[in-house]
């Protein structure tokens, strides 16, 4: 006897019906996460070293004294 599977509603691959969810979906929802976090993370720190640049060289604007 074999055990029973379902298909996803989204990717429509079989997987085991014990199983919470699919773990392809899960797969492809925890990289998206993992994407996500890391532009985040980018953008954070690419504000931080322009504002920690502004700060080191003094707010110039038009390099004026």
């Amino acid at each position: 006897m074999t055990d029973p599977t379902v298909r996803c509603e989204r990717c429509e691959r079989p997987y085991p019906a014990e199983l919470p969810g699919c773990p392809n979906c899960r797969r492809i929802r925890q990289t998206n996460i993992a994407i996500a976090t890391t532009m985040i993370l980018l953008v954070l720190f690419a504000i931080g070293g322009w504002f920690g640049i502004q700060v080191f060289t003094g707010f110039s604007t038009s390099g004026a004294p």
